[in-house]
């Protein structure tokens, strides 16, 4: 019997069309939690035995590298499926995944998948159609890493952002997720001191303007262009 927490979030919508009531009729046993910006969901050394579907929120996947050093590896938000993405239980978890906003996820254990994906193949195909479009969000970070611009690389970050939390405001494209010069370096292998500098000089050229820590596009054809022409800066 499906289990949740949060009393009548029933039908939320999941990844691909997926719902609660998906899980429910699998005879799936979900749990669901609530996290506080800055909650650790999980971390490396945790049992990696569960997949986690993200109900509402933004979260992050990250990880430590060198002297201590985060390398943001991707951006989640609503309806988005996160965790390992295999059904092979028995190892464990080597990235974090941290709550950006408040968010609400839903785990399930990867036993129990198993079974379902054995037993019923229009279930098995909505759950892979999730985690290819999870495996081609991680491709998507990993190409704009082979640039050695920062500021390519910094154009090609604000451009996907805004496809995926873009809001319009009148003025231009609002990325509808609070974000720091340290955490825009981190999602491209960079310096805070690089993007800041870099950031400066698209506020200065009116590709961009900042303002709470919200980033608003306000070129997008200029930044499509640096994204994919020449070098602006090098570091």
């Amino acid at each position: 019997m499906l289990r949740h927490d949060t009393g009548g979030f029933a039908a939320t919508s999941l990844p691909e069309g997926f719902s609660l009531e998906d899980f429910e009729r699998a005879g799936l046993r979900t749990i669901e939690r609530k996290f506080k910006p800055k909650d650790t969901i999980f971390a490396p050394g945790d049992p990696d035995d569960q997949l986690y579907f993200l109900l509402s929120g933004v979260i992050r996947i990250y990880k430590i590298y060198g002297d201590y050093k985060e390398a943001t590896t991707a951006l989640i938000q609503d309806g988005g499926i996160f965790g390992k993405l295999d059904l092979v239980e028995g190892r464990w978890q080597d990235v974090f995944a941290e709550a950006v906003t408040e968010a609400t996820v839903a785990s399930v254990q990867k036993s129990s998948l198993e079974q379902v994906i054995r037993n019923r193949p229009e279930f098995a195909l909505k759950l892979f159609s999730s985690l290819s479009e999870r495996l081609r969000q991680s491709d998507e970070v990993i190409e704009s890493l082979l640039h050695r611009e920062v500021s390519t690389r910094l154009a090609t970050l604000l451009l996907n952002l805004a496809d995926r939390f873009g809001v319009q405001n009148g003025r231009g494209v609002v990325v509808d997720v609070r974000l720091t010069h340290q955490d825009l370096a981190n999602m491209i292998a960079s310096t805070r001191e690089a993007v800041s500098k870099v950031m400066s000089e698209f506020q200065r050229d009116g590709h961009i303007e900042t303002k709470n820590r919200k980033i608003t596009l306000l070129d997008q054809a200029a930044l499509n262009e640096l994204a994919s022409g020449p070098a602006y800066f090098r570091y």
